[in-house]
């Protein structure tokens, strides 16, 4: 499992149109929660000496569904950035759309 991404973690998600901010928690256990910026939960894998992949579903809160986070992050001390795709699925299952966002955080405490 590793540790290399535990805490809790201040983000800048880029995506088509602009930039919003969110907070990451990462647990020993390989839960991973997205605690500010919406709501949402998942898993972390260390990947390597330095890497790491994350996946969390968000809860929609105009409409009922998910987006579905899959990220890989390289860290480099207290910040990662990390690189990957959000899909809208809507609670039908039908995709409403998808894009490639970028996020960079930065360790809290």
């Amino acid at each position: 499992m590793g540790t290399l991404a535990v805490g809790r973690w201040r983000a800048r998600v880029g995506r088509p149109g602009g930039h919003t901010e969110s907070e990451f928690e990462f647990a020993r256990d390989g839960t991973a929660m997205l605690v500010v910026g919406g709501t949402g939960s998942g898993t972390w894998t260390q990947t390597g000496p330095d890497t790491f992949s994350y996946r969390i579903n968000e809860e929609l809160t105009e409409a009922p569904g998910t987006i579905e986070i899959a990220q890989d992050a390289v860290l480099r001390g207290d910040e990662f950035v990390s690189n990957g795709n959000a899909v809208v699925r809507l609670a039908n299952g039908t995709t409403a759309r998808e894009a490639a966002i970028q996020i960079t955080a930065q360790r809290l405490g």
